[in-house]
């Protein structure tokens, strides 16, 4: 006896339900469970569940905030090693330039603590002066001069630049007077720190400073 289920039902199916119900039945009846069955066992089995779904969210939330930490840290990292080589860089700059100025001396005497000058070879003089920063309008600076007035130092920084220039701040000047008859020549103490500009970002990676300190022999003059 012909199938029933194969009867005047089939009749109102579009084409592509027509085929999928003849393929239910010929495979239930091959495997021997309801049709009905596995198409509600396949339908679960092509989805997620909403449990799946949140332990997957969570898996790539990690992720994505664990990348996002590293670069930040790296990205942090690279800022504050390249903010401390440039102003080591400039401090070591105002250090060598202040060395040669003062080994060619042949005296020194102390003015106050900010400042120093220099008796040169031929008989002139060479003042060294640190002064300190304004909030708002200029970074601490060391300059030198021949007359020793104030608008006539010319920077070795550049004092101007608040967020991207060097800062020097306590700066401390001494001067040891020759000793032993003259036979040891003064010795010139000098010790400051360079930081970023007044106006750089505040943010840890943008902070860097450096202490510079050495003490310098003056050339013997000629007797």
């Amino acid at each position: 006896m012909p199938d029933n289920r194969l009867g005047f039902g089939m009749i109102g199916l579009m084409p592509f339900q027509f085929v999928n119900r003849i393929s239910s039945i010929v495979y239930g009846e091959s495997q021997g469970f309801n049709p009905n069955e596995r198409s509600t066992i396949n339908d679960h089995r092509l989805g997620f569940t909403l449990v799946e779904l949140l332990v997957v969210l969570g898996l790539l939330s990690i992720t994505v905030g664990s990348t996002l930490l590293f670069l930040t840290s790296t990205l942090k990292g690279s800022n504050s090693a390249a903010i401390t080589a440039e102003v080591k860089q400039n401090g070591q700059s105002v250090l060598d330039s202040l060395e040669r100025q003062i080994r060619g001396a042949t005296n020194a005497q102390k003015i106050d603590n900010n400042q120093i000058v220099l008796t040169k070879q031929d008989a002139t003089s060479l003042y060294i002066k640190c002064t300190l920063a304004v909030a708002g309008i200029s970074n601490g600076w060391i300059g030198t001069s021949t007359t020793g007035g104030g608008a006539t130092f010319t920077p070795l920084t550049n004092k101007d630049d608040l967020v991207s220039g060097i800062s020097v701040d306590n700066c401390v000047f001494n001067v040891t007077p020759a000793s032993g008859g003259g036979s040891s020549p003064p010795l010139v103490s000098l010790e400051f720190t360079m930081s970023q500009g007044i106006s750089a970002p505040s943010r840890a990676d943008f902070v860097a400073n450096a202490k510079f300190q050495t003490t310098i022999s003056l050339r013997q003059a000629d007797n």
